[in-house]
C-alpha cells in the first residue's frame, strides 16, 4: 500500500480478553456515520479467552490483525499500535468501551480547521456490563458548552477527559511515546503530554459510552495501588520539567500545591470506598497538608475520622446522625 493510500483516520484497538465486548467496540467503528476513509488496528495481546475467534468474525479489509503469543502489556501494546498508525488523525479505544455513531462527524471537522487543536475530546456516559446506561452524561467542566484552548493545568488537577471520547493528531500521540516503564495507565499520560504542546477542543456532546465492571482496568489499579504512583511519578516529572510557554509554566507553578492536594484527595477516597483505611488516612492527610481549604470540607474531615475511629463505629454515628436529623 502507497502512502497516497493511507486513510484519513486509524483506529487502534488493544485487545486483551475482552472478547465478550468485542463486538460491541468494532461494530461502534464500523458503523460510524458519513463516508470516512479509516483503518482499524487490532492488536491482541495473547488473550486466553475466545478474543481470536471474535476478531475473526469480522471480515472487513479495513481491518489489520496484530497478534501476541507472550502477553507485553497494555502500555506496549498501545505504543505498538499507534506506531502502525497510517492515518492523519487517531483514536484508541479499549474493547469494552463503544462509540456513539456521529463520533467522527463530530471531531474530524474541529482538527480540520483548527490547526493549533490538537486533540478533540467530548462528553462519555457511563454503561454496564450489559451495556445499559447508567449515567447520561459525566462532563462538568465546561458548563454544557463547547471549549477551545489550553487545559494543562486543569487536567493535571483532575483527569476529565475520558479515553474513548478523544482523537488526535498522530504526531501528537507519536511525539509522546514512549510511555513510561511501569506507568499503570496511559490515558492521562497521553492527554497531559498533548496539553503540553497544542489546545483541545471539548465537544459538548457524548461522543462514547464507558464501561464499568469488575474487570476494569482502572478499577484494578486502585486495588493495587500502582495508580497512586504512577499519578505521583508523572506529576513530579511534569514539574521538573519547564514547559515552552511561560505563561503556562508560571500557572502550572503557581497550582502546584492544588493539583498535589486534589490529587490526594481523589486517591483517599478511592481508598476509602475500597476499606483501605489506612491507605486512606495517609492521603487525606496529604490533602490537607497540600490544600489546608479542605478542612473546611465537613465531607473530607467525616471520612478522615472514619479511617481513625473504625469502619463500624464510622458507619454507626452515620445512622445515628441521619436519625437525628430526620426527626
Amino acid at each position: 500500500m502507497t502512502l497516497h493510500d493511507a486513510p484519513l483516520i486509524s483506529f487502534v484497538v488493544p485487545c486483551y480478553n475482552y472478547a465478550r465486548f468485542l463486538p460491541d467496540c468494532l461494530n461502534s467503528i464500523l458503523h460510524q456515520d458519513g463516508d470516512f476513509d479509516f483503518e482499524i488496528i487490532i492488536i491482541d495481546d495473547a488473550s486466553t479467552d475466545n478474543t481470536p475467534d471474535v476478531i475473526g468474525s469480522f471480515a472487513d479489509p479495513r481491518i489489520h490483525v496484530i497478534t501476541h503469543v507472550l502477553n507485553k502489556g497494555h502500555a506496549k501494546t498501545i505504543e505498538e499500535g499507534l506506531r502502525e498508525t497510517r492515518g492523519r488523525y487517531v483514536a484508541r479505544i479499549d474493547p469494552d468501551d463503544r462509540y456513539r455513531p456521529y463520533f467522527l462527524k463530530e471531531t474530524i471537522e474541529k482538527l480540520e480547521i483548527n490547526p493549533e487543536v490538537g486533540m478533540t475530546y467530548g462528553d462519555v456516559a457511563l454503561i454496564n456490563e450489559r451495556g445499559e446506561i447508567n449515567l447520561e452524561r459525566c462532563d462538568s467542566k465546561h458548563g454544557s458548552r463547547d471549549f477551545k484552548g489550553n487545559e494543562l493545568v486543569q487536567l493535571m488537577e483532575k483527569n476529565f477527559i475520558c479515553a474513548p471520547s478523544v482523537i488526535a493528531r498522530r504526531e501528537a500521540w507519536i511525539d509522546a511515546l514512549p510511555v513510561p516503564e511501569g506507568l499503570a495507565f496511559n490515558d492521562w499520560y497521553f492527554t497531559l503530554m498533548m496539553a503540553r504542546k497544542s489546545e483541545f477542543y471539548y465537544v459538548n456532546r457524548v461522543l462514547a459510552d464507558y464501561r464499568i465492571h469488575d474487570a476494569n482496568h482502572h478499577h484494578k489499579i486502585v486495588l493495587d495501588k500502582s495508580e497512586e504512583t504512577s499519578i505521583l511519578r508523572l506529576l513530579d516529572r511534569i514539574f521538573s520539567e519547564t514547559e515552552k510557554d511561560p505563561e503556562l509554566e508560571r500557572q502550572k507553578q503557581k497550582a502546584r500545591r492544588r493539583i498535589y492536594g486534589a490529587q490526594y484527595l481523589d486517591m483517599a477516597n478511592k481508598y476509602f470506598g475500597c476499606g483501605f483505611d489506612a491507605d486512606a488516612r495517609r492521603c487525606y492527610i496529604q490533602a490537607l497538608l497540600h490544600r489546608p481549604s479542605y478542612c473546611f470540607n465537613p465531607g473530607v474531615i467525616r471520612r478522615l475520622v472514619g479511617t481513625i475511629i473504625g469502619r463500624r463505629a464510622y458507619e454507626f454515628s452515620k445512622a445515628r446522625l441521619r436519625a437525628v436529623l430526620s426527626r
